[in-house]
């Protein structure tokens, strides 16, 4: 979505890096420097939804939220809770 917004306003926006690869060649792209920046993200779906899809990316989500909290916590100074 954000790929045909700046294609077909002549706009400026934030994508991820890799989106380079998708880009025409009348896409002129910059990277930023210093700090990279997050974002937090959500998660919407509705949970009326029987199907299995949304059960398995929640598991695998928090599977993957568990391993990048342990990565960080490694990297990260000890904080106290207050």
């Amino acid at each position: 979505m954000g790929i045909s917004l700046i294609m077909s306003t002549r706009g400026v926006g934030l994508l991820p890096a890799y989106t380079q690869n998708f880009l025409p060649a009348s896409v002129t792209t910059r990277p930023l420097k210093g700090i990279t920046p997050t974002v937090d993200l959500v998660l919407g779906y509705r949970k009326a939804n029987q199907s299995p899809i949304p059960k398995l990316l929640l598991s695998r989500l928090d599977e993957l939220v568990a391993r990048v909290s342990k990565r960080s916590d490694k990297t990260s100074p000890a904080t106290t809770q207050l």
